[in-house]
């Protein structure tokens, strides 16, 4: 936990935009943001009002990344980043989510270096 925690460490206070409140495990533990979420409520997919809305908000409080495991539609995270310039990513969420992630240890590396990537 001491690796992660430290290679982690720039991460802290980050803005970050979800898919919906899937994430606060995660946001707790890495000290992230959440400023926005892509639906309005779990499984209901965004309008473009409220896309519309999540964008205009973003303007006066920036954030690095728009985040959405790797089983959900990204077609909302796509049309945001296109819109804004703000780096997309696909988490794992889960052992086997991605290529990367095929154990927990793999899941927590492949996750802090998806995140980490719009740090550098």
């Amino acid at each position: 936990m001491a690796g992660w925690r430290e290679r982690a460490a720039p991460l802290k206070g980050m803005a970050l935009v979800v898919h919906h409140r899937q994430w606060p495990y995660l946001e707790r533990w890495l000290g992230l943001q959440q400023v926005g979420e892509l639906e309005p409520k779990p499984g209901i997919p965004p309008t473009p009002g409220h896309l519309a809305k999540l964008k205009a908000r973003l303007k006066s409080r920036p954030v690095r990344a728009i985040i959405h495991a790797a089983y959900m539609d990204p077609a909302p995270a796509r049309w945001l980043f296109r819109q804004t310039d703000i780096p997309e990513i696909t988490l794992p969420f889960t052992v086997g989510g991605t290529e990367q992630a095929w154990d927990l240890f793999s899941l927590f590396d492949d996750t802090l270096d998806r995140l980490l990537g719009v740090v550098k």
